[in-house]
């Protein structure tokens, strides 16, 4: 079971930076967007993005925030968007989301050993 957890953790943040990459790679070629032109939805939807691709650096020393951060980006996105799924890219994150969220659940939950599961969480 650890093996397998380890190889959906690595997997998970190889896909993570794969998708941090393409996202900054699109961020150089556009440039820095200026605010002050934006609509309301379009600052709403960059909002979302810097959040999920802040998710994206969390993760890798805080699983269980990042992966919030991933899921209420997304979910956060997809309601300014008016559209739950957006093409193949953006689900991709809340995808990510809940792999991290599965992996830090297995390990938490594997070391338990008897400890109360809130003591557990604050502490750890």
């Amino acid at each position: 079971m650890k093996l397998f957890i380890t190889i959906l953790r690595w997997i998970t943040r190889f896909l993570g930076i794969f998708l941090f990459l393409f996202f900054i790679w699109f961020a150089i070629q556009i440039g820095s967007p200026d605010l002050d032109l934006m609509s309301e939805q379009e600052i709403k939807l960059f909002l979302a993005n810097v959040i999920m691709l802040t998710g994206l650096i969390v993760v890798w020393k805080f699983e269980f925030i990042g992966s919030l951060l991933l899921i209420w980006g997304y979910i956060f996105f997809a309601i300014a968007n008016y559209s739950f799924w957006n093409g193949p890219i953006f689900p991709s994150f809340l995808f990510l989301g809940v792999l991290h969220l599965i992996c830090w659940a297995l390990t938490t939950f594997r070391n338990l050993n008897g400890h109360k599961i809130s003591l557990f969480i604050f502490l750890k």
